[in-house]
């Protein structure tokens, strides 16, 4: 197994931590997470929904759930990136609903069923609060190098 970069490292770390600019910059744009645990391949992340996202009748709207799936894609990606100047940008997401998502909160997992050099595959489940499955995504991130 490889291992995670240094610079990706730290970014999934500030994030686990909380008070980084990534942390603000989603509390902001897609709401109150906080990834509870990572390794290569893997991610956690609580959800924790406010009233933002909440259609009138109490369901989230699914377009926001598409936002956050490909925040959630680009996480998870990073977890096996092993060069500190790779990035990557999304090149498929496909966002499958089953249930409605309703405050107050998802647990998300995230994880990476192939990495090759060029092409990071990604799936990840969004359970209700009452852990049932409410959300998988799919999603495809292409590779590439800084600079």
């Amino acid at each position: 197994m490889s291992q995670t970069s240094e610079r990706h490292t730290d970014i999934l770390n500030g994030y686990k931590a909380g008070g980084s600019r990534f942390n603000d910059w989603s509390r902001e744009k897609l709401g109150d997470f906080t990834l509870t645990d990572w390794s290569w391949g893997r991610i956690k992340l609580r959800w924790d929904i406010d009233d933002r996202f909440i259609m009138p009748d109490g369901v989230m709207f699914g377009g926001h759930i598409a936002s956050v799936a490909d925040h959630v894609a680009g996480l998870t990606a990073m977890t096996v990136l092993a060069d500190n100047r790779e990035r990557f940008r999304t090149s498929r997401l496909e966002t499958n609903y089953f249930r409605p998502l309703t405050a107050p909160l998802a647990m998300i997992e995230g994880r990476v069923t192939n990495a090759s050099s060029t092409l990071i595959h990604v799936e990840a489940d969004f359970l209700n609060a009452d852990e049932k499955l409410a959300v998988r995504i799919y999603a495809v991130q292409v590779r590439r190098m800084a600079g």
